[in-house]
């Protein structure tokens, strides 16, 4: 069930003071009489910061479809899209606290969370060659480990990995950014993802930290220069309207993940775990159909609102970024994990 959307940054607001309130009740979702005598339905609430309509709100829509349907009426899933019930840091965090059951969130944000740190490999600039081979890495036996110590660390779970995104660009208002070093000096939102801030802290940027709601206004108040998100994220949000320059530098693909109070998770039966994998796979294949059709129209959507669009060096970029990654061997992942992962590809 999706409802009704204000504004976003009123249930923003709204969405943060209903966290705070809900860290005050039980933590075990709640249960609510279905039509027969017998039969209960047990509610549970999803949140995440993309917007609504989206092909990520779509894919969320279809899992609520598919548990809701399989599981005859015994789970529901209410949908709350928009950062309504908290940004990202207040859904992993309510989450934590169990007044949040679930959120649809990109697979670094766990990354935050303690236990999440090597997820940030997920994120090295040019690791994965495309959205197939995202998928097949992530959620194969490499993750499989680090999405279990995730949840014993943080009693966040991560079940499910997927929902292909859009492959990451630079958006900004500045431009056209047709190199590493036209990048000196500019303020651009980035996800606060450690390994993406060393990244382009080592270009010269400034980054500012910023929920997705807020952008779009810091964008047409110059607060910020740019943002990096693909053709999903930014033609939804409508960041095209106030920023002019798009350098199609693809420097990171990755996949929408379905995250989990782990609470919650161990009071489900194996069967009942293997259901919401399985709607989570179903939403998933929508959000990857309807973001392929987005990423096909994207460039003649860009050029409708007078998007100056650019290819630039991606050579260039990846030797700038070749090293990110090293800081972090040995010390959040095995040495050598990111070398593993390339030779996969090969």
């Amino acid at each position: 069930m999706t409802k009704t959307i204000i504004t976003r940054r009123s249930l923003l607001k709204r969405g943060s003071k209903f966290v705070a309130a809900g860290a005050m009740a039980t933590t075990a979702p709640s249960l609510v009489r279905g039509g027969s005598a017998h039969a209960q339905t047990r509610e549970l609430r999803m949140g995440t910061p993309f917007v609504n309509g989206s092909n990520l709100h779509q894919a969320m829509q279809k899992f609520a479809e598919v548990l809701n349907s399989d599981s005859k009426g015994k789970l529901k899933v209410n949908v709350y899209t928009d950062s309504q019930i908290g940004d990202i840091q207040a859904l992993l965090s309510g989450m934590q606290l169990g007044t949040i059951d679930m959120a649809y969130l990109g697979i670094g944000n766990g990354a935050a969370l303690k236990g999440g740190g090597p997820l940030n490999v997920a994120y090295t600039p040019y690791l994965f060659k495309s959205k197939d081979w995202a998928e097949k890495i992530l959620n194969g036996p490499i993750f499989a480990p680090m999405f279990d110590d995730l949840a014993k660390e943080s009693g966040v779970r991560v079940f499910a990995a997927a929902g292909a995104r859009s492959a990451r660009a630079i958006q900004t208002t500045k431009g056209p950014i047709n190199g590493p070093e036209d990048l000196k000096g500019f303020r651009l939102r980035i996800p606060p993802i450690p390994m993406f801030k060393d990244a382009f802290e080592a270009l010269g940027v400034k980054v500012v930290p910023m929920g997705l709601s807020d952008v779009y206004l810091a964008l047409s108040r110059g607060q910020v220069d740019g943002q990096d998100n693909g053709f999903d994220l930014s033609l939804s949000f409508k960041w095209h309207e106030v920023a002019k320059f798009w350098s199609a530098t693809d420097h990171c693909y990755e996949l929408a993940t379905w995250y989990m109070s782990d609470k919650l998770w161990q009071q489900f039966s194996v069967d009942d775990r293997a259901l919401f994998q399985r709607a989570a796979k179903e939403g998933g294949l929508v959000a990857t159909r309807v973001g392929e059709q987005i990423d096909t129209g994207g460039i003649e959507e860009l050029k409708k609102a007078d998007v100056a669009y650019v290819k630039p060096d991606l050579e260039a970029f990846r030797k700038a970024f070749a090293n990110v990654h090293k800081s972090y061997e040995g010390k959040q992942w095995a040495s050598g994990l990111v070398d593993q992962i390339r030779q996969m590809q090969s």
